[in-house]
């Protein structure tokens, strides 16, 4: 299994087919040194005001906000970067008619942090491993990842394990990226924060997206009702899931929600678009059961 790292020019093609191959990816510098900075001035004051964590798998030395899209105009465009969407429309489209933002969360280790778990992201939901993707995971490196700091630990290949299969210690790597790059992996994927042994804080960015037929793990609804969602541009509104997720799924009284954000937007009741409805007759069907 060649190592799946990647420089800013890679092809969404390979990268796709890495993930496919080892479970994740890394892509390198990804995003430039500006927008990494932005993002990190945007979240400053926010992590300096929440207290640490309280549970074994929230971390005892690490700080966590979310909300990240109304928190950052500049993190809300990373969320939409063209290689990133790419991804997620060959990971996740051939199950679903769109994708949604899943949940958004930094996760800043503290110096003496221990090792997190390691868990699939896709055990939210009630399945049996291995099984399609439900979710891309997206991990961008807001500080430098290191062995020492924590990084994200990695079991390559987990993604096609059986549900109780578990990794041994020779079967984990550290994943280590300068500030910038982003590590992507899919719901099926072993994974955790390791310990950081170092001086310093290890600060990452989580955006996820999944499935648009499935709950969102974050209640983007709530984080962004209407009368905040309307200050976002259009694309970012449909990401967090005020458009359908389908045909039939998701509407409200006027039809799209996108009527409940745009007042110039047509009320007609629709519950399904022509577009919808060719991109459903692609879906491959999922056995349940």
């Amino acid at each position: 299994m060649r190592e799946p790292i990647f420089e800013a020019t890679a092809g969404a093609d390979d990268v796709a087919a890495a993930v496919d191959e080892s479970g994740y990816a890394i892509v390198r510098d990804l995003a430039d040194d500006a927008t990494i900075d932005a993002i990190n001035r945007d979240f400053d004051p926010h992590l300096a005001r929440v207290p640490l964590g309280t549970t074994e798998f929230a971390g005892f030395r690490t700080r966590r906000i979310n909300n990240l899209i109304a928190k950052s105009a500049a993190c809300g465009r990373l969320a939409l970067h063209p290689l990133v969407m790419a991804l997620c429309d060959r990971v996740l489209l051939p199950y679903c008619v769109r994708y949604h933002l899943h949940v958004t969360a930094v996760i800043e280790l503290q110096p003496g942090e221990h090792a997190q778990g390691l868990h699939r992201d896709g055990g939210i939901y009630p399945v049996r491993f291995p099984t399609i993707p439900m979710t891309c995971a997206t991990i961008w490196a807001l500080s430098n990842f290191t062995a020492e700091n924590g990084g994200t630990n990695l079991a390559p290949g987990s993604h096609r394990w059986d549900h109780d299969r578990v990794a041994g210690p020779h079967e984990i790597v550290p994943a280590v990226m300068p500030k910038g790059s982003v590590l992507i992996y899919t719901s099926n994927f072993h994974h955790g924060s390791g310990d950081n042994r170092s001086n310093g804080v290890r600060r990452g960015m989580a955006l996820h997206y999944n499935l648009g037929w499935l709950r969102q793990e974050e209640n983007q609804y709530l984080c962004l009702p209407p009368e905040v969602a309307r200050t976002l541009p259009p694309e970012p509104q449909r990401l967090v899931g005020y458009d359908f997720g389908g045909p039939y799924l998701g509407f409200v009284e006027a039809g799209n929600p996108q009527a409940l954000l745009d007042p110039a937007a047509q009320h007609d009741m629709a519950r399904t678009t022509p577009a919808s409805n060719a991109a459903a007759a692609k879906i491959r069907p999922i056995s349940v059961g």
